[in-house]
């Protein structure tokens, strides 16, 4: 069995402020720094293969933070960036409602002004989710991305339709468990933050 743990980075200013950063490469705050720690110590007792994460820089920091508690070297993937949102970087929901035909963020094919589709980031999701597989059967890896990412990766894990908004949600510096096994996958735990508290 494959055991992949699926965790977002750390807390920005953007995420605080409530503003789309896609692409953007914004570092991770006071608060994402001691997230970041605080997750990489739910993995020092685990046995982990392989540490993936997104080049951008709120990824990487969360995921050698996790390198360090698993003494692993990590694996940086293109694939796992966030929603390249175009015209959206640095707005809120609210500024892109109001801008918006609410038909375009419901059709998975209309890619955002100057970014990426629904159908695109499923695609390269599930790219690599069948090289994790090929690559780690019977083993556990570390996946570390971003919301949209991981809202992709379990939306084609489980089967269900592409759509920009996935009915998942990923907290900061949240940890989710999924099993391969038998051509399948199977969601264990979402959004865990007990990591996080006091």
């Amino acid at each position: 069995m494959l055991t992949a743990y699926l965790v977002r980075h750390g807390q920005t200013a953007f995420n605080a402020e409530g503003r789309i950063q896609g692409w953007l490469d914004v570092p991770l705050d006071a608060v994402g720094q001691i997230q970041a720690q605080c997750v990489a110590r739910r993995f020092i007792a685990k046995s982990i293969q392989a540490i993936y994460s997104s080049p951008l820089m709120r990824a990487a920091d969360t995921a050698r933070a996790i390198s360090q508690a698993c003494r692993l070297e990590v694996i940086f993937d293109e694939r796992l960036r966030e929603y390249h949102m175009g015209d959206w970087t640095g707005l809120t929901a609210d500024e892109i409602r109001m801008t918006t035909p609410t038909a375009h963020l419901d059709d998975p094919e209309a890619p955002v002004p100057n970014g990426e589709s629904a159908q695109h980031m499923r695609e390269r999701v599930i790219s690599f989710l069948r090289d994790l597989i090929a690559r780690h059967d019977g083993e556990a890896v570390v996946l570390v991305s971003h919301g949209g990412t991981l809202g992709a990766m379990v939306g084609a894990m489980l089967g269900l339709p592409v759509m920009r908004r996935h009915p998942f949600a990923f907290g900061n510096a949240s940890l989710t468990e999924a099993g391969y096994e038998s051509g399948r996958w199977r969601l264990r735990s979402l959004n865990d933050r007990c990591h996080l508290q006091g």
